[in-house]
């Protein structure tokens, strides 16, 4: 958010209301005092407007959070995902898949495993148990960004 830009609209728009009471020096003086006073409450109410809609949005996530983070004095929201890991034993493996793959995707996945200290096989169903996981309504967040 840009509060900033938004107290200078606002202190325009002060301005230019007090210029139709003419130049009556105590509309001026009472224009500008709310002008001075007008920037702290301007930021508290970008803070409450961006509270409630990080309330809001997050009450409508499956998964993840909302949370105003401060930035430069100006609050934006961040969308965290969370990841729920499905334990499983590979003791119990009771079902068999044969999936088709492009040659350099099956180098992905094994690099992935190596680079995870996984088996391919433990590395997939880590994989899939995670995925299968997320609630299948809404939008699916997979990572932290910002707006």
């Amino acid at each position: 958010m840009n509060t900033e830009a938004i107290a200078a609209k606002l202190e325009d728009l002060l301005v230019s209301q007090g210029r139709l009471a003419g130049a009556d020096p105590a509309v001026e003086q009472v224009i500008d005092t709310l002008i001075s006073g007008l920037g702290p409450a301007i930021r508290q109410a970008a803070l409450e407007i961006a509270e409630q809609a990080a309330a809001e949005v997050g009450a409508q996530l499956t998964t993840g959070h909302v949370d105003v983070v401060l930035s430069d004095g100006e609050p934006s929201l961040v969308v965290r995902s969370e990841v729920r890991e499905q334990s499983f034993s590979t003791d119990e493996l009771e079902a068999r898949m044969t999936v088709r793959l492009p040659t350099n995707l099956k180098s992905a996945l094994e690099e992935a495993a190596d680079d995870a200290g996984d088996s391919v096989n433990a590395f997939v169903l880590k994989t899939l148990s995670t995925g299968t996981t997320r609630s299948r309504k809404g939008q699916r967040i997979r990572e932290t960004f910002e707006t």
